[in-house]
C-alpha cells in the first residue's frame, strides 16, 4: 500500500474541512430560515478549518513538489466541477423561474433563498472536484 502524497492529503484535508462545515449548516438551514449571518458566518469558519487543516498536512508532509500528474488531476477535477456548477446553475435557474411563477417562494425571501440554492451549487462541485482528483490519484492517472 503506498503513502498519500501531498496533494491527496492536502483534498482529503479539504473534504474534512468542506463536510464539517456544510453539513452542519445545511441541516439548519433545512429546519430554520436562513440569514445572511449563517451564510457570512459559514464562509468564515469554513475558511479558518481549511487554513487549520492545510497547514496540519503541510507540517506532515515534507515533499511538496507538483509535477505535470498533479497539473493534469487538477485540470481533470476542475474541468469536471465546472461542468457541475454550470449544469446546476442552469438547473437551478430554470427552478427557480418555475417555482417563482407558481407563487411557491415568497418574494421577500428570493434573495436569501437563491443565495441558499447557489452556494449548495458551489458546494457540489467542489465536491465533485476533490472526489475527481482522488479517484485520479487512485488510479496513478
Amino acid at each position: 500500500m503506498s503513502t498519500l502524497s501531498y496533494q491527496e492529503k492536502s483534498l482529503y484535508g479539504t473534504l474534512a474541512a468542506d463536510l464539517l462545515v456544510y453539513v452542519p449548516y445545511f441541516i439548519y438551514v433545512m429546519h430554520h430560515p436562513t440569514t445572511l449571518t449563517h451564510i457570512v458566518g459559514t464562509i468564515i469558519l469554513l475558511i479558518v478549518a481549511h487554513i487549520m487543516l492545510q497547514s496540519i498536512v503541510a507540517i506532515a508532509s515534507r515533499n511538496r513538489i507538483t509535477d505535470e500528474r498533479d497539473r493534469q488531476i487538477a485540470g481533470l477535477g476542475y474541468r469536471n466541477a465546472y461542468f457541475a456548477l454550470v449544469s446546476m446553475i442552469l438547473l437551478g435557474m430554470g427552478m427557480l423561474w418555475v417555482h417563482s411563477v407558481e407563487g411557491l417562494i415568497n418574494p421577500n425571501h428570493m434573495g436569501l433563498h437563491f443565495l441558499s440554492v447557489f452556494l449548495g451549487m458551489v458546494v457540489i462541485s467542489e465536491l465533485v472536484k476533490i472526489a475527481t482528483q482522488l479517484i485520479a490519484y487512485r488510479r496513478s492517472i
